[in-house]
């Protein structure tokens, strides 16, 4: 009898096959590249979450974005829609203060210079980003009124 159970376990040993079956559709790891479905679309929600982060968190957030833009392009390039040209900017002040914007959003000033020393104010709109995070959705130059008019009361 022990003869017996030592030959099985050197022969299990021996052939890792016969240990056991394998169930070819259980061993192998389901892979998709299908982008998951929720059971409602982003229309269904009806605001977007909260920015709670603090207006230093929200300055340096636009800080990174900008050095790192920065150093993959050489300058913060940006096109300025009066003219058509891109402006090759640097950071001349970091915002402070963020504004509300739209559908919970914030709105972010910085002021940036290009080479010829003119000074450009820059927006930057800020949404809620799924899983607690922040995202820069649309940048722009702000619009400087023309010397001589006045800003116009807004109709509400």
């Amino acid at each position: 009898m022990r003869k017996l159970i030592i030959i099985c376990a050197l022969t299990a040993i021996a052939c890792p096959q016969a240990r056991a079956l394998q169930d070819d559709d259980l061993a192998d790891v389901a892979l998709s590249t299908d982008t998951a479905k929720a059971d409602y679309t982003p229309e269904d929600e009806e605001t977007q979450g909260y920015i709670q982060e603090s207006e230093e968190d929200l300055s340096g957030f636009v800080q990174d974005y900008v050095k790192k833009d920065s150093s993959l392009k050489g300058a913060f390039l940006l096109e300025d829609p009066a003219s058509g040209k891109v402006l090759k900017l640097a950071l001349e002040a970091a915002p402070k203060k963020s504004a509300d914007g739209l559908n919970n959003t914030k709105v972010l000033e910085a002021v940036f210079k290009d080479s010829a020393g003119k000074k450009y104010t820059v927006l930057f709109h800020i949404q809620s980003a799924g899983f607690g995070g922040i995202d820069i959705f649309r940048i722009e130059l702000k619009k400087e009124p023309k010397p001589g008019q006045k800003d116009k009361p807004k109709k509400k």
